[in-house]
């Protein structure tokens, strides 16, 4: 199944108000739970699926949060991490790391990422993990009572 395939009803109707995630997986059925989760808690959710063009991506859309896999292809998710906090255009945007490989992560670079949340991760913890990062999530989340 694809990343964006899967559009709930309510996503429509709250996309114009709803905090935008983007989430940047490659593996695509875990892209694919991302996208479904974020959106039935009531996201506006892009996927990308490669380091490749994340930075003019996050430019372009300025979205509330970044969800961030380490093990990006073509891009290094810490050279990622580490240049969005440096440009001043996406700096302020907070950026939840979600990996396998959180060891990766070198010691210094840490105190870039808004929350570390290692792989495999329950849906409280995700939603959790985005509070904390972004604030509360849109009213009339599906996700809030089963969280």
């Amino acid at each position: 199944m694809a990343a964006a395939a899967y559009q709930p009803r309510r996503a429509a109707r709250h996309e114009q108000h709803a905090r935008r995630v983007l989430v940047a997986e490659d593996d695509a059925d875990t892209a694919a739970l991302l996208s479904d989760v974020l959106a039935g808690a009531g996201y506006a959710v892009t996927v990308v699926d490669s380091g490749l063009g994340l930075l003019g991506e996050v430019r372009r859309l300025r979205p509330s949060v970044v969800l961030l896999d380490l093990g990006l292809p073509y891009r290094s998710g810490v050279s990622l991490l580490t240049e969005l906090k440096a440009d001043p255009h996406t700096a302020a945007i907070p950026v939840v790391v979600i990996s396998g490989l959180v060891d990766l992560l070198p010691p210094d670079r840490v105190p870039l990422a808004a929350v570390i949340l290692p792989k495999p991760f329950s849906v409280a913890e995700l939603l959790s993990a985005l509070r904390l990062a972004a604030g509360p999530e849109p009213a009339d989340s599906a996700w809030e009572a089963s969280a």
